[in-house]
């Protein structure tokens, strides 16, 4: 089952690449779950939209008026699920989250 499932997601990149759809994460249906909570879709589709002009997690926690701690939890999820990643982790520099791919989708139920 798990070769089969891992095939469908590859071809499901597969043709969505196809179709000009490049740079795609596919989830897993049981992945997509963590990462369709509002706030961590919240903070995706922020990032997607005003990304560039993000300094660091306490900029993106301010302008988004959230907890600090709970946008931090919500980024490590994302960065677990390859959503997101970090630029600028060096010495004294703050680590500023930045989407990892242009799409971000859901394998579908049925393919």
């Amino acid at each position: 089952m798990t070769c089969d499932r891992t095939y469908e997601q590859d071809e499901f990149a597969t043709d969505l690449n196809a179709r000009e759809y490049t740079d795609v994460l596919v989830l897993r249906r049981e992945n997509g779950r963590d990462v369709l909570t509002e706030s961590r879709l919240g903070l995706l589709q922020y990032l997607d939209q005003h990304g560039e002009n993000i300094a660091s997690v306490s900029d993106l926690a301010r302008r988004l008026d959230r907890d600090k701690g709970a946008v931090s939890q919500d980024l490590r999820c994302l960065a677990e699920l390859d959503s997101i990643e970090y630029h600028g982790e060096g010495d004294g520099e703050a680590k500023r989250p930045v989407l990892k791919h242009n799409h971000v989708v859901i394998e579908p139920v049925v393919y």
